[in-house]
């Protein structure tokens, strides 16, 4: 009966015109059911499509009938084909230029100097004096020179590399070994570390604004010594964003790293992604994009500019970016705004010494109680916007940010089913919700979207020796969250394929696990199944960027974002969910990625940059 419905729907709409393309023979997962547990809904053979758009789905029988002359039948030979996966915290503008493929194709000496580093821990301050060298050597005088060090193939080394920055290489080194040219040395997640020349080239860049900036963007990162700022140091946290995207790469070079590289992430089944934009040069690198039909996937952006959060005070501004709320393209849309990374501090108490002390000094002055910050957020919020786009990782700061919803709401007139219909929604999921957090959350008519890879790299294993079983359960509680009824999406915000052998299966199977990359499995209680989780991968990241009546299921009348996977994910061992692959994306009825193995069966040509450039879906 489902079926014939879903069928029907579509019935008027191919009257006149045969679909363009029909997968049959398959098993297609349409999450067409919108409660908020594990049912996925209907699972049908086939699926039809036309300019871009679901036209019906069904049997075999009842879609191949459809067909016309020109329509392409495509056979699935029983793989499963979902709608495509979300990345609703994901930050693709700070990612792709960590891909060293990408890079180079993109990048020549003779623009600036690009170098990358991917070697263990042991082995980088014996290779990077040369790398280091080289790169001064082939610079011209006033040329930029950025050098990444990755984090290598498994991800695995940033505990150890990342503190590299800033100690063993520093801002005198640089100094010393560059002293005509700007320079970063970049790590392969966040850090950085910026020499004097550099400093002064981004403050140049900025002109008579640096002086206007409320947050200086080089004082961000609070592993600095007490006393001295970023400056002084040369070391930040993601000043990178600043330094990259509005000083080194101009609009064109910034436009193709971000083509190439959303191309290539399309490659692990990432049809819809969703990012604070930091930058007005990344801003300009995506509108530019969206203009010109070239967006392999598509983008929620929230605002995100603590440099000036005293521009909110202004009422004209505060209402103006409400109003866009929701609003822009298909592919490019204004999801919300943030005022502040978010803090780490917890009203958990540490098991040792050494974990009090550290939470006590991240609890010193969260960031939501600064004015600055808190008075940004409030006025948008008053004003109808909606909290998107943060990165909240301690449930202290989670407290404010809900009493901030509830005073801009009741400070603006509205009523509760009005603040429950801005859907705000909160980042990470890092020591939060609490349990008595939770029915404030669902009271709000909250969201949550969550970093699941934490759990593979061992944070929540972590959590558990730092505050017990209670620190464990709170890290990314999705288990308790579908228990309460509150949606929930997620989150990469790794660059997982622009160098490591990780993928977004490596995201899912962390939360159904709960296991990390030792095989150690942490608050069992909060895994969820499988169907589950691709629901949130799916229908609840859609609902997380506000475009679930067209996006996140395959229900006629809805965009055409679908995945072909080689192997059935609702059924393979759990463990060997790692080792799924994903043949084909397609993004509004749009291939773009194609692995070989699938074109050849389907006598097609394979597509998409990590083909084009052979990145490791080029071997599939």
């Amino acid at each position: 009966m489902v079926l014939l419905v879903m069928l029907m729907g579509a019935s008027w709409s191919i009257a006149q015109q045969a679909p363009d393309t029909i997968f049959y023979n398959g098993k297609v997962v349409t999450v067409d059911n919108d409660e908020i547990n594990g049912n996925l809904g209907t699972v049908a053979q086939a699926i039809a499509i036309r300019d871009g758009r679901i036209v019906a789905v069904g049997s075999n029988d009842q879609i191949r009938r459809l067909a016309g002359p020109n329509t392409k039948s495509l056979d699935l030979k029983g793989r499963m084909l979902s709608p495509g996966f979300g990345a609703t915290h994901d930050h693709p503008q700070d990612w792709n230029p960590l891909n060293p493929t990408v890079m180079k194709k993109v990048v020549s000496d003779d623009m600036h100097i690009e170098r990358f580093i991917n070697v263990p821990p042991d082995q980088l301050m014996q290779q990077f004096p040369g790398v280091l060298n080289e790169a001064v050597q082939k610079a011209k005088p006033g040329q930029w020179i950025r050098i990444s060090v990755l984090y290598g193939p498994d991800y695995r080394w940033g505990d150890q590399i990342s503190p590299m920055l800033g100690r063993q290489i520093n801002k005198q080194m640089l100094n010393l070994a560059a002293p005509n040219n700007p320079m970063i040395v970049r790590g392969g997640f966040t850090n950085m570390v910026i020499n004097q020349k550099g400093i002064d080239a981004v403050k140049k860049g900025y002109g008579d604004q640096w002086d206007k900036f409320v947050f200086n963007p080089l004082d961000s990162y609070t592993g600095n010594p007490p006393g001295q700022s970023g400056e002084e140091t040369g070391n930040c946290g993601v000043c990178y964003r600043e330094v990259e995207q509005d000083i080194i790469y101009p609009a064109s070079e910034l436009r193709e790293i971000y083509r190439l590289g959303l191309s290539w992430t399309s490659a692990i089944g990432v049809t819809l992604n969703a990012t604070s934009i930091y930058t007005g040069g990344a801003m300009r690198a995506f509108n530019s994009l969206d203009r010109a039909g070239q967006m392999a996937m598509r983008l929620g952006w929230g605002f995100f500019w603590p440099e000036r959060n005293d521009i909110f005070q202004d009422p004209y501004f505060s209402q103006s970016s409400a109003a866009i709320l929701g609003r822009g393209s298909d592919y490019l849309w204004n999801t919300g705004m943030t005022a502040h990374q978010g803090g780490t501090c917890t009203k958990l108490e540490g098991l040792t010494p050494e974990v009090v002390e550290r939470n006590k000094r991240n609890c010193a002055n969260p960031g939501y109680a600064q004015e600055t910050i808190s008075r940004a957020l409030y006025e948008y919020l008053k004003a109808g916007g909606r909290i998107a786009g943060d990165h909240m990782m301690g449930d202290v700061e989670i407290d404010m940010v809900l009493d901030i919803i509830e005073k801009a709401g009741r400070d603006a007139g509205m009523t509760k089913d009005e603040i429950r219909a801005k859907r705000h929604v909160t980042e990470h999921m890092t020591m939060y919700p609490r349990p008595d957090q939770i029915p404030r959350f669902k009271d709000l008519g909250m969201m949550t979207s969550g970093w699941d890879i934490v759990v593979w790299q061992g944070t929540a294993t972590q959590a558990l020796k730092d505050f017990g079983e209670r620190g464990a359960m709170n890290m990314v509680p999705r288990k308790s969250l579908y228990d309460a009824g509150i949606r929930n999406s997620v989150e990469i915000d790794r660059p997982l394929s622009e160098y490591t052998n990780l993928t977004y299966m490596h995201v899912l199977y962390s939360a159904i696990s709960r296991k990390d990359w030792d095989g150690n499995v942490v608050a069992p209680m909060q895994a969820i199944t499988r169907e589950m989780m691709l629901k949130s991968a799916t229908l609840f990241a859609a609902y997380g960027t506000l475009k679930e009546d067209v996006l996140g299921s395959l229900k006629p009348g809805k965009f055409a974002d679908m995945v072909v996977l080689d192997s059935d994910y609702l059924t393979v061992p759990v463990d060997d969910i790692l080792k799924i692959k994903v043949l084909m994306t397609m993004v509004g009825g749009k291939t773009q990625h194609m692995a070989p193995s699938l074109a050849r069966e389907w006598g097609m040509q394979p597509v998409g940059a990590q083909i084009e450039l052979g990145g490791p879906a080029s071997k599939w």
